[in-house]
């Protein structure tokens, strides 16, 4: 690269920073206006005001009336604030069997929902189930689309914007957020689905301050993401592959939906009678809870098998990381409480007293939760909001 170009695309680089950093600043309520904004960020005050008209250009703020004025007097500073429904944002969650969308405004707030089935879609007709997904939500855009963001469980190069591997949609070395974004010529970018639960969970999630924060996500494999100190430091979650015990298998053979089933039909052929459906019927999560609350043995077997392989990961995360805060995802969570208690219990008694500090166990069920921390990321990577 010739230096001037490098001292073109460190200017921008620079400039963009600054942008966001005035931005976050109005954002989370830390200054609203100029002389404030100057003094809190450190940016010399013609910056400020240069960057400013900008933000304001762009519809992102306002000025609305005038604040005090200082106590040596002088004119009062106009106020600033910040417009959440100047850009709309739409997140999109990827799985093995639908695609989840979701339009939101710059504050997060969704508005619009749209759901695809994918009716065993694979490799290009996924992509195309995706446009379509987002062409839903495009319709109902009252805003202009700022950017969008992609979750998908694999293996994914969240800096790159590619699907490295993707079994269960037969995708590999996709690049889907160069394709996202050439669709409808805006910003796309990816991430892995259980970064992106973490993320929303941190952002949108309890309000109260954790040091470090887990989720664990189950579905057609096992994820793990992880935000430490506001920082989500695990991108690619994949840890399925990992192998557990002698001749126990891999994590994805034990809590993997496909695994879950084959196991569910042995243990309904062990324990008979039994209510949960049969071979050539379609089953369920919910169908494996509604079994093990009415008392169903293999039902309840099957529970205490699936409670045992999740403490395994949880004991891993407590002993290694000493989380605040541990959050189970993905479809697994229809399940319910009873799998979440035996799994911290078993938990609890694995990793023993010892010096770690107690650790709190939550299920996040939120249906949209990939496409909202899609929403989360896309807002943090695009104004650097969250």
């Amino acid at each position: 690269m010739r230096a001037s170009t490098a001292n073109k695309a460190t200017h921008s680089q620079l400039r963009q920073h600054n942008r966001q950093l005035l931005l976050r600043a109005i954002y989370e309520g830390v200054a609203d206006n100029r002389a404030a904004l100057a003094q809190e960020t450190q940016l010399a005050k013609p910056t400020v005001s240069e960057l400013i008209g900008e933000l304001i250009d762009e519809g992102l703020l306002v000025e609305e009336g005038r604040g005090q004025s200082t106590r040596g007097g002088g004119k009062r500073p106009r106020l600033l604030r910040f417009v959440p429904a100047a850009r709309q944002v739409i997140g999109v969650s990827i799985s093995e069997d639908h695609i989840m969308a979701a339009l939101a405004y710059l504050d997060g707030r969704i508005v619009a929902r749209h759901y695809t089935d994918l009716g065993g879609a694979r490799g290009e007709d996924v992509i195309a189930a995706v446009g379509e997904t987002i062409n839903g939500l495009i319709a109902q855009l009252d805003a202009p689309l700022l950017c969008i963001g992609l979750g998908v469980a694999g293996v994914v190069d969240a800096g790159a914007g590619t699907v490295i591997h993707a079994p269960h949609l037969d995708w590999a070395q996709v690049p889907l957020a160069r394709l996202v974004a050439g669709m409808y010529d805006t910003p796309a970018y990816l991430a892995h689905s259980t970064a992106l639960v973490a993320m929303a969970e941190y952002v949108y999630g309890p309000t109260e301050p954790v040091h470090c924060f887990a989720v664990v996500r189950v579905g057609s494999g096992v994820g793990v993401g992880l935000v430490i100190n506001g920082a989500i430091y695990h991108g690619g979650g994949e840890i399925g592959p990992l192998r557990v015990g002698d001749g126990l298998g891999s994590l994805d053979t034990l809590l993997g939906w496909p695994c879950v089933r084959q196991r569910a039909e042995a243990l309904r052929r062990e324990h008979t009678p039994s209510l949960l459906p049969g071979e050539d019927e379609p089953l369920s999560y919910l169908h494996i809870r509604h079994a093990a609350d009415n008392g169903d043995r293999a039902a309840l077997a099957l529970r205490d098998e699936l409670s045992r392989h999740l403490a395994q990961v949880f004991a891993w995360i407590t002993g290694l990381l000493t989380p605040d805060h541990v959050a189970l995802a993905g479809p697994i969570t229809d399940l319910g409480e009873p799998l979440l208690e035996q799994a911290a219990a078993y938990t609890r008694e694995w990793v023993g007293a010892g010096p770690l500090r107690p650790v709190s166990f939550s299920l996040a069920e939120a249906p949209s939760l990939v496409a909202v921390g899609a929403i989360a990321q896309a807002l943090h990577r695009e104004l650097g909001l969250v």
